[in-house]
C-alpha cells in the first residue's frame, strides 16, 4: 500500500488532494505518484486550509462530500481568497450529478472527475489544468516584465527630454532677438514638440503604473464621483455651454484612485470631443443585467467611424489628428486597464459628427449597496 504521507519529487507540479475516503485516496495517489507528481493530502477542510497557508499547490483535487464542511463551501472559501483564487480546482464527485457540477463551476471550479476514477481521464484533466496554469503564469510574468521595461524606458527618456526643454527655454530667453522670424518659429516648434513628447511619456508611465499599483477596495459613490470630477474639469474649459445629464447611479466597490482616473479620462474625452458644439450635452446613465452593471457616457461630439473602433483602446492609437484634438492616445487604454483590474471592460459606439457613447461594465459582486 502506498503511504499517505507527502510524496516529494523535486521539480514536479504539486497537487493538494482533499479527500476522506481511504480507497479513493489510494487510487488517486497511485495514479499521480506513478506520473511523478508531488502530493499533499488533507482529510478535512481545516487541514486543507492549513496546508494552503503554508504552501500553494499547482492544483487542488477536491471531494464534494466532506465532513464538517462540504467541497462547495471549501471551494467558495478558497476562491474568495485572492492569494488562492488562481489555483485550479477539480471536483471529485461520486455520481454524474448535473446540479453538483453546475454549482461547482459557478463557485469557480475548473473541472470535475466522476468516481470511480477512470485513470486516463483523471490524469488527462490534471495535466491539462496544470499546463493551463503554467501558461497563464508565464503570460503574467511576461506582461510584468514588459510593463517594467516600458516604465524603465519611459522614466529614463523623460530626464534628458526635460533637460532639452529647459535648454530651449534658455535659448529663447538669451538669443530670441538674435534669431530671425524663421529661426524663432523653429525654436518654438522644437519646444512644443518636446513638451508633447514629455506629456506622452507621462501618460505611458501612468499606463505602466496601472499594472503595478496595489488595489484598495472601498465603496465608491459613483454618482458623486462623476459630479465632482465634472465640476473639476469644467473650470478648465472657460465659458463653454455644457449640459450634464447625470442619472442616478449605483455605488460600486473599487479602488478610489483608479476609479477617479477612470471617470476623469471618460469625462475629459467627452468634453474634448464636444468643444466645437454650441451646446455640448453629456449624459451619464446605467442599466443592469443579472451579473453586472453597464454604465454609459453619451456625448453629442464629433463621434468616430466604427470601422476603426478596434483601434480605440490601443496605446498611442488615435482616430483624430493632433491638429484637430490634442491628446496622447493613452487615455482609453488606461480606462480599459483600470476596468480589467476591476473585472470589468469597456467598449464604444459612435457615428461621425453624431457623437459617441463610452460603455463600461462592472460586476455586481464588486458592487456596493445603492445608498
Amino acid at each position: 500500500m502506498i503511504p499517505l504521507e507527502i510524496i516529494q519529487k523535486n521539480n514536479q507540479p504539486e497537487i493538494l488532494l482533499v479527500e476522506d475516503t481511504p480507497e479513493h485516496i489510494e487510487a488517486v495517489v497511485a495514479v499521480l505518484h506513478e506520473n511523478n507528481f508531488r502530493i499533499r493530502i488533507a482529510k478535512k477542510w481545516s487541514t486543507a486550509l492549513e496546508l494552503l497557508s503554508k504552501h500553494q499547490p499547482d492544483l487542488i483535487l477536491l471531494d464534494i462530500y466532506m465532513p464538517e464542511m462540504d467541497g462547495f463551501e471549501l471551494c467558495k472559501t478558497i476562491k474568495s481568497n485572492r492569494a488562492f483564487s488562481s489555483i485550479p480546482i477539480i471536483f471529485l464527485t461520486a455520481s454524474n450529478d448535473e446540479e453538483s457540477i453546475r454549482k461547482g463551476f459557478e463557485l469557480g471550479a475548473q473541472d470535475y472527475v466522476v468516481k470511480p476514477f477512470n485513470t486516463s481521464e483523471l490524469l488527462a484533466r490534471v495535466k491539462t489544468h496544470i499546463k493551463l496554469k503554467q501558461q497563464t503564469e508565464s503570460l503574467k510574468e511576461a506582461n510584468r516584465e514588459l510593463d517594467s521595461f516600458c516604465y524603465t524606458i519611459s522614466h529614463d527618456l523623460k530626464a534628458p527630454l526635460l533637460s532639452i526643454n529647459k535648454l530651449i527655454e534658455y535659448l529663447i530667453a538669451d538669443y530670441r532677438d538674435k534669431l530671425d522670424s524663421e529661426g524663432q518659429e523653429l525654436v518654438t516648434i522644437i519646444q512644443e514638440k518636446s513638451v508633447e513628447v514629455i506629456a506622452i511619456i507621462d501618460h505611458l508611465l501612468e499606463f505602466s503604473k496601472m499594472c503595478e499599483m496595489p488595489m484598495q477596495n472601498e465603496v465608491i459613490q459613483l454618482e458623486h464621483l462623476f459630479l465632482d470630477v465634472y465640476n473639476e474639469l469644467i473650470h478648465l474649459h472657460g465659458q463653454r455651454q455644457v449640459k450634464l445629464n447625470l442619472k442616478p447611479l449605483p455605488n460600486v466597490n473599487g479602488d478610489p484612485v483608479m476609479m477617479k482616473m477612470l471617470v476623469s479620462n471618460i469625462l475629459s474625452n467627452a468634453l474634448k470631443y464636444t468643444r466645437n458644439r454650441e451646446l455640448a450635452i453629456i449624459e451619464v446613465s446605467f442599466s443592469e443585467s443579472e451579473n453586472e452593471y453597464i454604465f454609459a457616457v453619451k456625448d453629442n461630439g464629433v463621434g468616430f467611424d466604427m470601422r476603426y473602433s478596434a483601434r480605440l483602446f490601443g496605446v498611442f492609437q488615435r482616430l483624430h489628428s493632433q491638429n484637430e484634438f490634442e491628446g496622447s492616445g493613452v487615455g482609453l487604454a488606461i480606462c480599459q486597464k483600470i476596468l480589467k483590474r476591476h473585472n470589468g471592460h469597456a467598449w464604444m459606439i459612435g457615428e461621425v459628427d453624431k457623437g459617441a457613447t463610452f460603455y463600461f461594465s462592472f460586476p455586481k459582486q464588486a458592487a456596493g449597496a445603492n445608498t
